[in-house]
């Protein structure tokens, strides 16, 4: 996949982050790390098929992220109509609304994750692994099924991730696909929501903050969705709702994360730090002893300061480090599908 280069600079004290908003037709807005170099915007195919596109970059170039790809299409799943009109699974053929359709069965986030990093991102992707996120997508139905009773229809939503190395690199993509049906039949499916990142290995923290952070703060502009549903016969009611309503689950993710954070930090509180000197992380590195931590490695090379009162560390797909059991087991499978073990 390639990165644009014509990039627009946030200029703020390290640390911080700032809000990013649309420039080419003030249609959403995501918060990314301070001082990143940042392009994209809305790109539409048809008039009613925008995309929300976000690039970015680190200052350093250690972290490339995106959000989005203007050449995902709307897919309809095969029936016996589509089998009798001779389309078989995989064409394109036009719609209704001008725009092009693919005829394509209906495929996981997961699903959706690996194939892009293959066909996108990096077609030479190495120790490619994931699957369902299990309480994304447990998340995202429960917001998302009232939703679309209440316009009709039936709706089933699939989260995923994956992770892989690309030569150098380490690489993420999460994707949330949903199907819709409606009264007649039909079943159409669509790539909601995709975004990830390449990064260097000792980069891969920084990248998932930042990944994470566009995720849960994507938001509409209503003004702009007004504007869309004069054009579109009303559509932006749904899609205000069912983009919340994503942009809710992934928060809940991310409040978990601050969760394991904040206990580790109130961990730390309770070391004694006369005790810190004698203390190493069996990595090379010493415990520090003014902040209670240490500095662990998975076998993908990312690495993460983390509380050293705990013994058992383990990496999930997107590089973020979470504590086992004493026992030394993973945490539950629920959470990730590529936990790998801290040393």
């Amino acid at each position: 996949m390639v990165f644009s280069t014509a990039l627009t600079a946030l200029a703020q004290p390290a640390g911080s982050s700032q809000l990013w908003q649309d420039p080419r037709e003030g249609a959403f807005s995501v918060q990314l790390p301070a001082g990143w170099l940042v392009s994209g915007g809305t790109v539409r195919k048809t008039r009613i098929e925008p995309h929300y596109i976000v690039r970015a970059q680190s200052p350093d170039g250690g972290v490339q992220l995106f959000m989005d790809d203007p050449d995902l299409l709307i897919h309809q799943v095969p029936d016996r109509r589509s089998m009798a009109m001779g389309i078989r699974e995989g064409a394109h053929f036009p719609a209704a609304w001008g725009g092009t359709m693919i005829l394509d069965r209906f495929r996981s986030g997961a699903d959706v994750a690996a194939m892009y990093v293959r066909q996108r991102l990096c077609t030479h992707a190495t120790q490619l692994a994931g699957g369902l996120a299990p309480d994304q997508t447990r998340a995202a139905n429960a917001y998302l099924v009232p939703i679309a009773a209440a316009e009709g229809k039936q709706l089933r939503a699939d989260a995923g991730e994956v992770e892989f190395r690309c030569g150098d690199r380490l690489g993420y993509v999460h994707a949330v696909t949903f199907q819709v049906w409606d009264n007649q039949g039909i079943s159409l499916w669509v790539i909601y929501r995709i975004a990830g990142y390449l990064a260097r290995p000792q980069s891969a923290a920084a990248a998932n903050q930042a990944v994470q952070m566009a995720l849960a703060s994507f938001q509409m502009n209503p003004a702009w969705l007004e504007a869309l549903a004069r054009e579109s016969g009303d559509i932006a009611g749904n899609v205000i709702r069912e983009s919340n309503a994503i942009t809710q689950a992934v928060m809940e993710r991310a409040k978990a994360e601050q969760a394991v954070a904040a206990a580790a930090s109130a961990s730390r509180v309770a070391q004694t730090r006369a005790s810190a000197a004698k203390h190493s992380d069996g990595n090379g590195s010493d415990y520090n002893q003014w902040t209670g931590t240490k500095r662990v490695c998975d076998d993908l090379d990312r690495c993460q300061p983390v509380d050293a009162s705990v013994t058992n560390w383990w990496s999930d797909c997107s590089g973020t480090f979470h504590p086992g059991a004493e026992s030394g087991a993973a945490p539950s499978p629920s959470a990730s599908t590529c936990w790998h073990r801290g040393h």
